[in-house]
């Protein structure tokens, strides 16, 4: 009888385990699609790209992170996200000819440079494709 109410116990804990894992990696896909609709598709710098990727090449990582929030925060950096994209805001120019003026601007688009990326297979080329401003505004991670 006791082994009966054992085994049990057991069948409803690998069940319990079973739904446990499922709900947690279901929540963890939903969360990480989120994120990854809400990542820029389409980025754009006002201003010189060279001078931009020349200080750039300099930096550390956490510094070319940092540097680029703040080019954000200040207006030099404009994105479209996938969602937006997806929705139809496909000309990043168009959305923010207010904000170029006259000035020089450069557009890149984030899937584009992922799998330049991906493809590069030299290591210098790769640290150099790191180290430009499109790495940092599109925030890819490989």
């Amino acid at each position: 009888m006791e082994n009966k109410s054992k085994s049990k116990y057991i069948v409803l804990g690998m069940v319990a385990f079973v739904l446990a894992i499922y709900s947690g990696s279901y929540f963890y896909t939903k969360d990480n699609n989120q994120r990854l609709l809400s990542s820029p598709m389409l980025v754009m710098l006002v201003g010189d790209e060279l001078t931009v990727n020349a200080m750039f090449v300099a930096l550390s990582s956490e510094e070319r992170r940092d540097r680029m929030l703040s080019m954000y925060e200040m207006g030099n950096v404009f994105s479209i996200s996938q969602k937006q994209y997806d929705d139809g805001a496909t000309d990043i120019e168009e959305l923010y000819k207010d904000r170029i003026f006259d000035n020089e601007f450069a557009v890149a688009n984030c899937y584009d440079y992922s799998e330049i990326l991906r493809l590069t297979k030299a290591k210098v080329a790769k640290t150099t494709l790191r180290a430009s401003w499109i790495f940092s505004a599109c925030g890819i991670i490989e």
